[in-house]
């Protein structure tokens, strides 16, 4: 598989600004670019389009992890030493 890198650019930078929305933009723009019977920018919204979906999925289980890392125990404070 060979790698087009306008289109990896293109879509690092539309995940990194639009998130979520990236996949639905270009999927928009790509029924536009089909019903305008423009193949060649259909073509290269299509690759955007999977690349998008292939970061986006790379990064979610990123985000889930750290979500799910345990937070650091509370230090004792002056009040607890006192309590006991």
């Amino acid at each position: 598989m060979r790698i087009d890198h306008d289109v990896l650019l293109f879509a690092t930078r539309l995940v990194d600004e639009l998130g979520e929305s990236a996949v639905r933009i270009s999927r928009v723009r790509l029924v536009e670019l089909t019903a305008a019977n423009n193949l060649r920018a259909a073509a290269f919204w299509r690759d955007v389009l999977r690349t998008s979906e292939r970061l986006l999925a790379d990064r979610q289980p990123v985000t889930a992890t750290a979500a799910m890392a345990p937070c650091a125990p509370a230090r004792p404070t002056l009040a607890d030493g006192m309590a006991t």
